[in-house]
């Protein structure tokens, strides 16, 4: 069903700012600003989704882990929806008869998510052994809030097999009433329309390499001691994201060096990194909705070659430079901005789904090489702590820009998970290489 005309006459800002009641009692929400134009591209293999996962000290007990699913489900109204269509836009609408039960693993993550298909979440629960797995399209949230959901979930499962943690440490549990601010829209509390935009990214590099077969994405994890990955960042001056990102940097550029001088004259010169940067540690908000947005380093290789130091320097000054509340206001500025634009928000959503193609397509995918995102460390209240042998973060498919990395810290062990829809596995192979030459022991598992 489409929001009423009512809800169609108020204010966009108030819209989008708070959940509105339809017929009865059952909530729809607006998509938030960062997913509003993400329905159009998703399909069986960019599905937009994306994985976080836990491995347990022992086997998975099926029966406890649909309960703790189905206990959360009204502490998570906002994730419990499907998406719709109206004439105008998109939205989320309560899938209230719907309980969420626990899926079989796959060898292939983060594929065949039908975002689109009627009666279908937006987000699973997979269980295989002693992992549970958490995957969600980015329509609903980013990597915190798909973190903060499966730290419920183990919180939960636990304490239906008797596991009781005295202090939750800000896990939310089952009982609980959300607060507003879970379900806000906090790229539009935080826009500033006197914001000027930022400039448009130049064209980039892509890897070339043929696709994987349909139906095959390859998972490659690379397991270092933490302290070591943390020691060589400190020894460059970097943090640790600015630390790999440079390390994706430098592989970027070893394989467009390596390409054959016709072919690599005939390549876009610019190589470009997608960081994106977690927004609820700039702005105070409480969101479990999308709010993360990516700032874009770039190297110019018709400059010259780069060493690994001077990379370094230029990816630290750039995030110091650009990670900070005057740089993102003026992103979501452009995001939210546009999306007010009254043209745009008269076009049909079929018009509307088009122009976000064409816009993701030559403003998006063609500006960035690749992508390097780093959930940080995750951390759990004991005795749950000592329950969890290891967290990974898998990144979603993505099309153009094949080769991606996400990296998750848990205890004293950092995890750098490589997602591909490339057939060649260079990107990989040149990025573990160049950490095992600076003497970081890495100990890598594939699903290919």
């Amino acid at each position: 069903m489409e929001p009423s005309s009512s809800a169609r006459g108020q204010s966009r800002n108030e819209r989008y700012s708070k959940t509105e009641k339809r017929e009865g009692e059952d909530r729809w929400f607006i998509l938030d600003n960062a997913a509003s134009f993400m329905p159009a591209l998703t399909n069986a293999t960019a599905t937009l989704a994306f994985r976080v996962s836990a491995t347990l000290t022992e086997r998975i007990r099926l029966p406890a882990l649909q309960e703790a699913m189905a206990s959360l489900g009204p502490r998570f109204p906002y994730f419990a929806v499907e998406l719709r269509s109206g004439f105008f836009w998109y939205y989320l609408e309560p899938l209230t008869d719907r309980t969420p039960a626990p899926v079989a693993d796959s060898r292939y993550p983060c594929l065949n998510m039908r975002a689109r298909r009627r009666g279908s979440l937006l987000y699973r629960v997979r269980a295989y052994g002693s992992r549970i797995a958490v995957e969600f399209c980015h329509v609903l949230t980013d990597g915190a809030g798909a973190l903060a959901y499966l730290k419920a979930v183990i919180m939960e499962y636990y304490r239906l097999l008797g596991v009781e943690t005295a202090e939750p440490c800000g896990i939310l549990r089952p009982g609980e009433t959300p607060s507003p601010e879970e379900s806000e829209d906090s790229f539009n509390k935080y826009f500033d329309r006197g914001m000027p935009f930022p400039e448009r990214g130049r064209k980039a590099f892509h890897i070339p390499s043929l696709p994987l077969l349909p139906g095959q994405y390859r998972v490659t994890t690379g397991i270092i001691p933490l302290a070591d990955a943390l020691r060589a960042a400190r020894e460059h001056g970097a943090t640790l994201t600015e630390f790999m990102v440079a390390v994706y940097f430098a592989s970027l550029q070893d394989i467009f060096r390596a390409l054959p001088a016709p072919i690599r004259r005939g390549m876009r010169p610019i190589l470009s990194v997608e960081v994106p940067v977690n927004l609820r540690r700039i702005f105070a908000s409480g969101t479990m909705r999308n709010f993360s947005l990516f700032v874009l380093p770039t190297l110019d290789t018709r400059l010259g070659s780069y060493d690994f130091p001077e990379i370094v320097g230029r990816v630290h000054h750039y995030m110091q430079a650009e990670v900070h509340r005057k740089g993102i206001s003026r992103q979501i500025a452009r995001n939210v901005g546009g999306g007010r634009n009254l043209i745009v928000r008269m076009l049909p959503l079929a018009l509307k789904g088009l122009a976000a193609k064409w816009v993701h397509s030559h403003l998006g995918e063609d500006t960035i090489s690749g992508s390097v995102s780093n959930l940080g460390p995750v951390e759990l209240p004991e005795p749950l702590a000592s329950r969890v042998e290891r967290f990974e973060f898998i990144p979603a498919p993505r099309v153009r820009c094949k080769s991606n990395v996400n990296l998750v810290s848990w205890k004293d062990r950092l995890y750098v998970c490589f997602g591909s829809l490339a057939s060649s596995p260079e990107m990989e192979r040149h990025f573990f290489t160049r950490l095992a030459g600076m003497g970081l022991p890495v100990r890598l598992e594939s699903n290919m």
